[in-house]
């Protein structure tokens, strides 16, 4: 008699399969390299435009470090409008899990693909979250020494970049 038509052997099959199929569903979907919890594409993450937040000496800020944090779920692009009117010389990303930043708990800097920084120009900065995890957002940019005046002309050289 053959091993694999004992009844031990066809249960361990069937559970082997049940298991895999079981699994396979309660995915939402699988690809070749395991199950696809979100779709970062940029068909389904359209950019979205933020045209708040502050400019105080030469700084922008997309919002205060304790409150009114941007979400910024996994796919997102967002197109931060920065009122430097100039290139920023920085631009740094924080994310954190709750709106209220720092009142809410820790703020870390964006890193890897997190907060990725697709482009830099002297309208916008423009931020991608390349997970699939939720966070929320605080962006922040200098002018460095070009200096906004109250015209809305700029003093000090600033260099060309892709534009958002």
């Amino acid at each position: 008699m053959s091993r694999l038509r004992t009844p031990r052997a066809k249960l361990a099959i069937g559970a082997l399969l049940f298991t895999l199929f079981g699994a396979a569903t309660g995915c939402d979907v699988i690809t070749s390299v395991g199950p696809k919890s979100c779709d970062r594409s940029e068909k389904a993450n359209p950019v979205v435009t933020y045209s708040d937040g502050t400019v105080e000496g030469g700084i922008y800020m997309s919002s205060p470090w304790d409150s009114n944090l941007l979400f910024f779920p996994g796919g997102m692009q967002i197109r931060l409008e920065h009122k430097l009117g100039v290139v920023p010389r920085a631009v740094q990303t924080y994310l954190g899990f709750d709106e209220n930043g720092v009142k809410g708990g820790p703020l870390s800097e964006g890193t890897g693909n997190s907060a990725e920084i697709l482009a830099v120009d002297d309208q916008a900065i423009l931020v991608k979250n390349d997970t699939c995890a939720d966070f929320w957002l605080l962006v922040t940019a200098e002018a460095g020494n070009a200096a906004v005046t109250s015209s809305g002309s700029t003093s000090g050289s600033s260099s060309s970049s892709t534009g958002p």
